[in-house]
């Protein structure tokens, strides 16, 4: 199977023992996977310039991916059902379905609420997708190797957009502050930055001179790739937006691998394999709020839910507050934080069955890949009046023709 190994870091009681009904107590186990998945296998051809990573001798490609787990402490008292919850940008989201209280701090101890996941028995799982995720403490993150071109590391433009309340005279090359995307040129003559006022409004471009590509490092500043900076300031309100060149490219998409391999894993894998689940999951379901939700969107249309013994992963997917929207989750040069709405998340197809794009004459379906293959998980798409007003959720069920 892909995943190699299940590395245990941590096991110890959950909720200092607390016990759940008749499933009993829970313990929470923490770790890391790690996965060798087959380049060549058809269930990875939609992954992007996964033809371009290093490989083993064996001729897979490696990587591995942060992962926590409640589980019942006697697995047999569990439901046989699994709730894989595709963390946002690194955070574990879950756990509010049990009204547990919200924290900013991915370090603080999780709180059961109250307790109902557990008490109706389901083994809850977070794993790493996301290849930018910072390495702080807490937080869930995937590590994906470089595409690798034939000069070495691939070269290319990328997008970074900045907006802000107040004037700053700084941003950090990433979104949300994730990892950054460095220029290959600190100089470099072909790097623009324009401002607007609204999306839709004609971008002003910014005189060259009047920024340049820093490194700010206990609040100075050095003429080092990491950060951009205008001394004059970045007002606020206005949108900026900076084209460059950048070197180096995650593959992304590898965060789809990771979440179908680890489920699969645990609901497919023999006890010998070092499989914690042995047995005890017949079911899983997915849930991932906005951006995860998005990106369970995108696992669909690519129909990355047959593992590469064509076994469906997931039996249930759950993409919550997502609209009508994916993302930069198998792009080169890809940020998966991104949400630009009228830049990347908006993508064709929007709807299960298939449409015609009326400005590109495509067509497709959501659902086209996996109806094809015949092996289609029970879906549930939710949102709320915000996913309407921003105009995108409506797509999911209009005919665009």
């Amino acid at each position: 199977m892909p995943v190699t190994r299940l590395e245990i870091t941590n096991r110890g009681p959950f909720a200092d023992g607390e016990t759940f009904g008749d499933v009993g107590s829970y313990d929470l186990v923490e770790g890391n996977a790690h996965f060798a998945v087959d380049p060549l296998n058809g269930r990875n051809l939609a992954i992007t310039d996964l033809e371009l990573a290093p490989r083993d001798p064996g001729g897979k490609v490696r990587f591995s991916a942060h992962f926590s787990m409640l589980q019942p402490h006697v697995p047999d008292k569990g439901s046989g059902r699994m709730l894989f919850d595709v963390v946002n940008r690194g955070r574990k989201t879950a756990l509010s379905l049990n009204d547990a209280p919200r924290t900013t701090d991915p370090t603080a101890p999780l709180e059961a609420g109250n307790g109902f996941l557990m008490r109706h028995g389901y083994t809850v799982v977070w794993g790493g997708w996301q290849a930018d995720v910072p390495a702080s403490p807490g937080l869930i993150g995937l590590q994906a190797p470089d595409a690798i071109g034939p000069g070495g590391p691939l070269t290319g433009r990328i997008l970074c957009q900045f907006q802000s309340n107040e004037t700053t005279p700084v941003f950090l090359l990433a979104d949300r502050q994730h990892v950054p995307h460095p220029p290959v040129d600190v100089d470099d003559p072909s790097a623009v930055l324009t401002v607007r006022d609204h999306p839709n409004s004609p971008p002003q471009n910014v005189s060259r001179d009047s920024w340049s590509f820093v490194r700010v490092e206990d609040e100075q500043v050095e003429p080092e790739p990491s950060h951009v900076y205008m001394p004059a300031g970045f007002e606020p309100g206005r949108i900026y937006q900076l084209v460059y060149n950048t070197k180096g490219s995650s593959i992304v998409g590898l965060g789809f691998a990771a979440v179908r391999d680890i489920v699969s894993f645990l609901k497919y894998a023999p006890a010998g394999e070092g499989n914690p689940c042995a047995g005890a999951i017949e079911y899983a379901y997915a849930m991932g709020r906005s951006q995860s939700g998005r990106f369970l969107r995108q696992m669909i249309y690519l129909g990355l839910n047959d593992d590469e013994e064509d076994r469906m992963a997931l039996d249930g997917i759950i993409p919550h507050v997502a609209g009508g929207m994916m993302g930069e989750f198998n792009l080169r040069f890809g940020q998966p934080s991104k949400d630009v709405c009228y830049i990347i998340p908006e993508l064709f197809p929007f709807t299960d069955t298939r449409q015609v794009d009326p400005v590109t004459q495509d067509s497709g379906a959501l659902l086209a890949r996996m109806e094809e293959r015949g092996q289609v998980p029970k879906i549930m798409f939710t949102n709320t009046s915000a996913e309407y007003w921003r105009g995108d959720a409506a797509l999911i069920h209009t005919d665009l023709e």
